[in-house]
């Protein structure tokens, strides 16, 4: 018993001089005999958070509620690894669990608060803010929950205010820099939010996992001002564990070692998608750079892109993105592996890179015969591809995005005929658009737009131009060599320009400031609406 005080005296002792690596070492030794010392245990288990190993501190965390299940500090520590794992549903029932044992303890306050803003619930957010500030004052954090609970709720101003009270209470708290950061971001000033970021980055404080955190959320503010060295080194951070859940770029896991941009032929190198449709278009335009290198290749992709990349790319060895349970890949051909949105950082580090060229996509025959008969009776028109919204079926209007009947002034042109692009169940919004300008949308129930990706690009390579907001649609288009007008706000996917959309040369950017809805363009693209010439 008097070594086991002794060891566990030592892990405390590490614990205030920030040694966690080593206070989890002793309290493992302690664990061997006794494992069901709750002391130690929770020792280990705060020891791994602030080590940032958010994974392993469930195990511990879980063991104290499981021996005593009304242990606050325990409750509280495996609500916080919840949290940390993204869990945030069950560390909502764990700190609300908490809460009815101990209603006025300040850090199950905070933390739930966390947990409702991870799940969306901006009033509950608030209203455990406030409750967190009446139960202490003086604490930056509950400012902090409050500012973020505001500003989820759109209360900007209200929000700044109580990040900045949050920033005069405790200048050095991380994650106060950081939404202060992004709440400027938000307000397009990039310059101060850089400036708040790298502030942050100064601080000695600072741990490794935030330090990737504010270099991936810098990174859409440098490639916006079009510092494409820094902003492409700095979104390869867009794995870090403390990012959002929708925030980051893949959960996939490797035991091969990450590619870091050399060329060598004899080495199998693995690229693979971890994003959006779209995203994932868009980058895979540095994959021509691989292929002229003959470099070694197996890609996995989305499965609908297969077939598309396979006729492209002859000498990669093309499949659909391919992993287990565990997130680990399902082949063992590649030595190195890289994800595809981290190309650019290698092949695109100049505005000029993007003067590279790269293969026009090309349908299959057979898919263009079928549209070809579908359009025959059309071909005296111009015929124009619209998509204006995303593919999700219920989606707030906003600025990004347009109702069909915002096209009016286009669609009621005699000469054009348009032809429907957009994903996703919007059958209904056409109809009512048919019959209130009285005009007539291609479409056909046969073709899936979502699914069907050969035969929607086969649709796009017959028209003589496509319009669209900023979906997969647009970047499709850009793919196929067709005329297209792309509605969309200034954004760091433009990279510093406004007059070039620098991934496709043949996509024409209409962009508006920030918060002006991308519709006050529709107007503008008439002129550039042309037949082309076969």
């Amino acid at each position: 018993m008097k070594k086991t005080n002794s060891t566990f005296h030592k892990a405390q002792m590490a614990m205030v001089h920030g040694q966690y690596v080593k206070a989890v070492h002793l309290c493992k030794k302690i664990l061997i005999n006794d494992p069901n010392n709750v002391d130690v245990l929770l020792t280990m288990g705060e020891a791994l958070l602030r080590n940032e190993q958010f994974q392993e501190a469930l195990v511990p965390c879980a063991k104290v509620i499981e021996i005593d299940n009304k242990n606050i500090r325990g409750l509280n520590n495996f609500g916080a690894s919840l949290l940390r794992n993204n869990q945030h549903n069950d560390a909502k029932e764990i700190l609300e669990y908490g809460l009815e044992l101990d209603p006025t303890n300040f850090d199950f306050l905070i933390n739930i608060c966390n947990a409702y803003q991870g799940l969306g619930q901006p009033e509950k957010s608030l209203h455990t803010a406030l409750k967190a500030i009446e139960v202490n004052p003086g604490s930056f954090m509950g400012y902090n929950n409050l500012g973020t609970a505001l500003g989820d709720l759109l209360h900007i101003e209200d929000a700044r205010q109580a990040y900045l009270t949050a920033y005069t209470l405790n200048p050095t708290y991380l994650p106060t820099l950081i939404n202060l950061a992004q709440l400027e971001v938000k307000l397009d000033d990039h310059t101060r939010g850089i400036q708040l970021y790298e502030e942050a980055l100064k601080l000695n404080n600072i741990t490794l996992s935030y330090s990737e955190l504010i270099k991936y959320y810098l990174s859409h503010s440098y490639l916006l001002l079009g510092d494409l060295e820094k902003g492409w080194d700095y979104y390869d951070y867009g794995f870090c564990s403390l990012l959002p859940k929708g925030a980051w770029r893949s959960l996939r896991r490797f035991e091969q070692p990450r590619w870091q941009g050399q060329i060598n032929k004899s080495i199998r190198l693995l690229i693979w998608r971890e994003q959006g449709l779209g995203d994932e278009i868009e980058f895979s335009t540095c994959l021509y750079d691989l292929h002229r290198a003959e470099m070694n290749v197996s890609l996995e992709c989305d499965p609908r892109l297969v077939g598309i990349y396979q006729r492209i790319y002859p000498n990669f060895k093309v499949r659909p993105e391919s992993i287990n349970k565990q997130n680990l890949p399902l082949f063992d051909d590649f030595d190195v592996h890289c994800p595809i949105g981290s190309l650019p950082r290698y092949f695109r580090r100049n505005i000029k890179d993007f003067d590279k060229p790269f293969p026009t996509w090309i349908p299959e025959i057979s898919k263009t015969e079928f549209i070809k008969d579908k359009l025959k009776n059309f071909r005296h028109k111009t015929l124009v591809g619209i998509s204006w919204r995303s593919g999700l079926l219920k989606i707030e209007r906003n600025t990004s995005y347009t109702n069909l009947l915002d096209w009016s002034e286009l669609l009621t042109q005699e000469d054009l005929q348009f032809v429907n692009l957009q994903y996703g169940d919007c059958e209904e919004e056409i109809v009512q658009v048919e019959q209130a300008l009285g005009i007539q949308i291609l479409r056909w129930p046969d073709i899936d737009l979502r699914n069907e990706l050969e035969t929607v690009l086969a649709l796009i390579c017959q028209l003589d131009c496509v319009c669209s907001v900023g979906t997969a649609v647009s970047s499709i288009a850009g793919s196929s060599g067709v005329p297209t007008l792309l509605l969309l706000q200034r954004s760091w996917i433009l990279l510093g320009e406004t007059d070039i959309y620098p991934w496709y040369p043949n996509v024409k950017p209409f962009v508006v400031n920030h918060n002006e809805h991308v519709g006050l363009n529709i107007k503008n693209l008439r002129p550039f609406i042309k037949k082309r010439i076969s």
